[in-house]
């Protein structure tokens, strides 16, 4: 999601590179000067939930495909429930899980040139949740993060994450955070069944498709690292505040 956002920035610093070429062309030289080039980024825009919101201090860990940052401005009446994650210690598999996100959704933008921005156009939201169900098939580790200060488990799902999910929560049957779909893989079943087609025999390889999930105890380790509080099953309400 943030390599538009990075390339952004790269094109930014080349556009000023350009401009001021131009502006230290000598007297008498092409007044066309130094082209930019036509797939360079002049605008880009997020939107965080609220307008006017901005994601700043942000933290992008691609080992896990994970982004952490602070919104400004924000209120705390914004928002009346927060996830819970599940205690990682309680994480089996074959538990009945649920994945969340916006697939089959079409989200258009058109830009505002009086304020240089885009704008989602109307009647687009709210968008419409999709679930998929599934059940928890193993856990995978990539072994420790460049760093070494946490493990980078994944929790595999029977069914595969849909576009438009990812980054969406993986939630057990209680609604507790489970994991964060990230990716889809394709795994091969050793099947090589053939078919006919116009008179040519094709040879078809099968494979499952499963859902790959950040462990709720990688995502849980990385908040710690950066200070940021979040709720956990734990004590008698069902859930406890850690620091």
């Amino acid at each position: 999601m943030f390599d538009s956002f990075m390339k952004f920035q790269e094109d930014q610093n080349k556009i000023r590179e350009v401009q001021n070429a131009n502006n230290r062309s000598l007297p008498g030289a092409p007044s066309n000067g130094v082209k930019k080039d036509a797939t360079w980024f002049t605008n880009h825009s997020f939107w965080w939930g609220w307008d006017e919101t901005r994601l700043t201090d942000a933290l992008i860990n691609r080992q896990v495909d994970i982004c952490v940052g602070r919104l400004e401005p924000f209120h705390k009446d914004w928002i009346k429930e927060y996830p819970v994650f599940r205690d990682p210690n309680t994480l089996r598999p074959g538990t009945s899980l649920c994945r969340m996100g916006f697939p089959f959704a079409n989200v258009e933008s058109e830009f505002d040139e009086a304020i240089k921005a885009f704008r989602i156009k109307k009647g687009v939201l709210p968008l419409p949740l999709f679930p998929n169900d599934g059940i928890h098939t193993r856990n995978l580790t990539r072994g420790r993060s460049k760093e070494g200060r946490y493990e980078m488990l994944f929790v595999e799902t029977s069914t595969p994450g849909l576009r438009g999910q990812s980054g969406g929560p993986i939630y057990d049957r209680d609604g507790k955070v489970y994991a964060m779909q990230v990716q889809t893989n394709h795994l091969p079943l050793g099947f090589q069944p053939s078919v006919e087609v116009d008179g040519e025999r094709i040879v078809e390889n099968q494979f499952i498709n499963v859902g790959l999930g950040v462990h709720v105890k990688t995502i849980i380790d990385i908040l710690r690292e950066k200070g940021v509080k979040f709720h956990q099953e734990g004590d008698e309400t069902g859930f406890r505040i850690l620091d």
